[in-house]
């Protein structure tokens, strides 16, 4: 074993150990309110999940109950929730390029203008300017029209005719 050699400022062996041995005690009550606060945290995460399926299920059956498919009505959740995190999502990378600093976003804003401000010229890009260009002169797009055609094929056209009036049976 090395000796360390004392002097002015210098902590004996049994000093520093002292140092060591608070300083680890510290990361166990950290490591341990963690814990205790992750444990509580996904007790509460299960507790909303579960209040929130249960309404979610009761909206699907009287949905059903109306005559609208329950993967109708999930579909469309679906993609609205998309959505928002895909909107979130471009929210926070503009974001990113509003902190640059001054010579560093001008750049960047050029590099985007260059690139065209919707990407069209990328793979996606031009696959969804495409789709956009194929929409049906309704301006519905092709997700809005298979949902109106499920909704259509699980009523009667008397049903069909009377929800677009809004007559009642």
């Amino acid at each position: 074993m090395t000796a360390i050699h004392e002097r002015p400022h210098r902590a004996s062996p049994s000093e520093a150990g002292s140092f060591v041995e608070e300083f680890d005690r510290l990361e166990q009550l950290r490591e341990e309110k963690l814990r205790q606060l992750d444990a509580k945290f996904k007790a509460e995460k299960r507790a909303i999940n579960k209040g929130i399926n249960e309404d979610q299920k009761g909206v699907l059956e009287d949905g059903k109950k109306q005559g609208v498919n329950k993967g109708v009505i999930r579909a469309i959740s679906d993609q609205q929730r998309l959505k928002r995190k895909a909107e979130s999502i471009l929210e926070q990378a503009e974001d990113k390029v509003d902190s640059l600093e001054d010579d560093d976003r001008e750049f960047a804003v050029d590099i985007r203008t260059a690139l065209g401000n919707d990407f069209a010229s990328f793979g996606l890009g031009a696959a969804a300017v495409s789709r956009d260009e194929d929409e049906d002169d309704d301006g519905a797009d092709g997700t809005t029209n298979a949902v109106v055609e499920a909704v259509k094929g699980s009523m009667s056209d008397k049903e069909w005719d009377e929800a677009g009036t809004g007559a009642t049976h």
